[in-house]
């Protein structure tokens, strides 16, 4: 039987003692608490743009797993690692394997980075669910929950997902991961977090870390410089990066920077995202395949922002769709 329904309260299930490891980072801030998951609303309540069965599936599979033991949490910074910035502290991943508790050996592992404008990392709502059908699959997922609400969050968070891979690599065999090839998916600000790893020279080549086996990047903005004439500069670049902005703004500026070393993505967007302007996906799909680089856009006409997995969106089961993706490769 399940342990929540749709009219369980955002309040109950943080209140759920069996959760209490996780809690703080299923709707991870670094300042104050969210007011969302202590609200009196029931999550079919509580759910705006986001699918709220998808919710409910990855907190019910959540549950299990953890009355089970199969969850693992890893912190990615040690002591002397957060003494020049304490928020490290909270930098973690939370594993979740396939009830084989094996992977096969060519399979990748996962990472999946929730969104939030750099100001959230919102796993309950976008990782958690998509995890789900991918564990089903036989793949091992982590959830990173990375550095927000910070001075300059973009270039830290990057750098907590670099850390995030080379954790998994040098660990593999205590975390029954039997391969450094990975995947990692994003939304919203965790999609632009992948797609600037996607950048060698930005990312992954830049920590010395092999090139992704695929993105799958989820209502992505990669084009900041169009994102700023669209008045998104109080609410999106300046948590990015600070009062720095023209600094960082051409070197994070992802639609300049792809070419044929940028991994493999899987792109998914809603053409009624109201957030983040569809073109960004579009853009996207539209220089990956100019440079030679596999890419697949899944655009639906009804998927408004933050549907996470896509229940009861015009994208319901991208998921999958992205795993067959990413095994044709």
């Amino acid at each position: 039987m399940d342990r929540y329904t749709l009219d369980t309260t955002m309040r109950a299930v943080f209140a759920d003692p069996l959760l209490a490891p996780l809690q703080k980072y299923l709707i991870y801030t670094s300042v104050g608490e969210p007011g969302e998951r202590m609200s009196d609303k029931s999550i079919r309540e509580s759910a705006g743009g986001w699918a709220a069965e998808g919710v409910l599936r990855g907190l019910n599979f959540l549950a299990r797993q953890m009355e089970l033991g199969r969850v693992k949490q890893h912190f990615l910074y040690g002591g002397e690692d957060c003494e020049d910035d304490a928020l490290k502290r909270d930098v973690n991943l939370i594993q979740l394997t396939p009830e084989d508790g094996a992977s096969d050996a060519a399979r990748p592992y996962i990472i999946l980075c929730g969104g939030g404008a750099y100001k959230w990392v919102s796993t309950i709502i976008e990782s958690l669910p998509t995890a789900v059908p991918m564990v089903k699959r036989g793949y091992t997922v982590f959830l990173l929950t990375y550095r927000v609400r910070c001075d300059k969050a973009a270039p830290k968070a990057l750098s907590d997902l670099a850390a995030a891979v080379r954790y998994v690599n040098e660990h593999k065999e205590a975390l029954g991961v039997k391969t450094e090839r990975c995947a990692i998916g994003g939304f919203s600000a965790g999609a632009n977090l992948i797609c600037n790893y996607g950048v060698p020279a930005l990312g992954y080549k830049k920590y010395g870390l092999p090139r992704p086996a695929a993105l799958f990047p989820v209502y992505a903005f990669i084009d900041l410089k169009a994102m700023g004439k669209h008045n998104c500069v109080p609410d999106l670049l300046e948590p990015m990066f600070g009062e720095e902005i023209s600094k960082y703004i051409d070197e994070y500026n992802v639609v300049d920077r792809i070419d044929a070393d940028y991994p493999p993505c899987y792109i998914v967007c809603g053409r009624d995202d109201m957030s983040v302007p569809p073109y960004n996906s579009e853009k996207l799909a539209e220089l990956l395949l100019k440079a030679g680089v596999p890419a697949i856009l899944e655009e639906g006409d009804h998927a408004p922002h933050a549907f996470g997995e896509g229940s009861g969106t015009d994208v319901a089961g991208w998921p999958d769709r992205a795993i067959d993706f990413l095994e044709s490769l």
